[in-house]
């Protein structure tokens, strides 16, 4: 189903007023303060449509955000594809605009509550969302200049109408359920939406040229079927290429299997924690790495000690222990809270315990013996 645009977008660039179906281009100077102005999306005040050239995409494995569902879209320039890589994010032309907009579905009880759900892309049908269904938190963009990305947070109102441009970032207190567990009394946190600088702490993957760079559209996050296409479920990468959105895809591409406890705790290590964690990440100090390129169990923490000592090892003496996960230190700073002991450092105020239990599974599953420290 399609609904009408009500809304006329400005264009500074231009100096001009027009309706206009795409997505548009800024200067970098020249941002606009709302996100509706990029026309990405369609709003009729009941519903929320991303625009027939927008593409929704998913990850295998998504980063944990506080238990928010992301919708991720791209969109570039007519005429233009990204470029495929088989280990490193696609190389994607200027004028590309990436976006990800963190949700909640709504409690059907509690006014102003939300669920907690595991689920993909809930809610999500006909290339958009029923807004009595989900609550809108934040939509963040990245933009394709010809000198880089830039990282621009949006944080949507409380009437869902629109997202303003927030570079100092914002926090939104709210009250979750599990949607299992509906019985039960609702928690009450602080969702974080990070400011402009702090997105480079995650998008700076690489601290020698100091860019901002994608996360997620990578062969290995992106090789699954994506089931919410209008036409119906079909292959992302194959569908990116048959829309002519990626070139140079291989005919047979092999992300690996994620059937298993290893493949699946090394999948969610490599988004969650390998793009700082890898080297020229920001953690790359720290000589743990966890992204997927890694080998060395020794690297990847199993009988590594940390590089410096404090309370963010609770008195451990190695990162990851074989079979010994409540004497691993990778253990207790997921399954921590406080702000100097928590990892990821960013993008969480939740521990997240279905993350928790496959690190403690996959590490009880490891063989060896570390020697005694010291």
């Amino acid at each position: 189903m399609r609904f009408a645009t009500v809304v006329l977008f400005s264009l500074f660039a231009l100096g001009c007023q027009l309706e206009q179906s795409g997505p548009l281009n800024f200067r970098p100077d020249d941002y606009p303060a709302l996100l509706s102005e990029w026309q990405l999306m369609e709003h009729d005040g009941q519903h929320l449509q991303i625009q027939e050239d927008v593409l929704p995409y998913d990850l295998r494995t998504p980063l944990f955000s506080d238990y928010a569902l992301k919708l991720r879209t791209v969109w570039m320039p007519a005429g233009t594809s990204a470029i495929y890589n088989s280990s490193k994010t696609f190389d994607f032309p200027v004028g590309t605009i990436i976006s990800k907009t963190f949700y909640y579905p709504r409690d059907p009880e509690i006014l102003d509550a939300v669920l907690r759900v595991e689920t993909d892309i809930h809610g999500f049908a006909d290339n958009g969302f029923d807004l009595s269904a989900v609550r809108l938190i934040e939509t963040r963009l990245l933009v394709r200049q010809e000198t880089g990305w830039d990282a621009l947070p949006y944080v949507w109102n409380s009437e869902q109408t629109d997202a303003k441009l927030q570079l100092t970032g914002a926090i939104q207190r709210l009250k979750m359920r599990d949607s299992a567990e509906l019985g039960k009394p609702p928690i009450e946190f602080a969702y974080i939406v990070p400011n402009q600088n702090e997105c480079a702490g995650c998008h700076a993957v690489d601290q020698n040229d100091g860019q901002l760079h994608p996360i997620g559209p990578a062969s290995r996050h992106l090789d699954k079927t994506f089931a919410h296409y209008p036409e119906g479920p079909d292959a992302q990468l194959q569908h990116w290429a048959a829309r002519g959105l990626l070139s140079d895809l291989p005919a047979n591409t092999i992300a690996g299997s994620l059937e298993g406890t290893e493949q699946k705790a090394r999948a969610y290590l490599d988004i969650n924690c390998g793009h700082c964690h890898q080297p020229g990440g920001s953690a790359d100090t720290s000589g743990l790495f966890l992204h997927a390129a890694e080998t060395s169990l020794l690297k990847m923490g199993v009988c590594k000690p940390p590089v410096a000592a404090g309370r963010g090892t609770g008195g451990h003496s190695y990162s990851i222990v074989p079979g010994a996960p409540d004497e691993s230190i990778l253990l207790l700073r997921m399954n921590s809270k406080e702000l100097d002991i928590k990892m990821p450092e960013l993008g969480r105020s939740l521990v997240h315990s279905e993350g928790v239990e496959l690190m403690r599974s996959w590490i009880e599953q490891l063989h060896g013996e570390c020697a005694a420290p010291g």
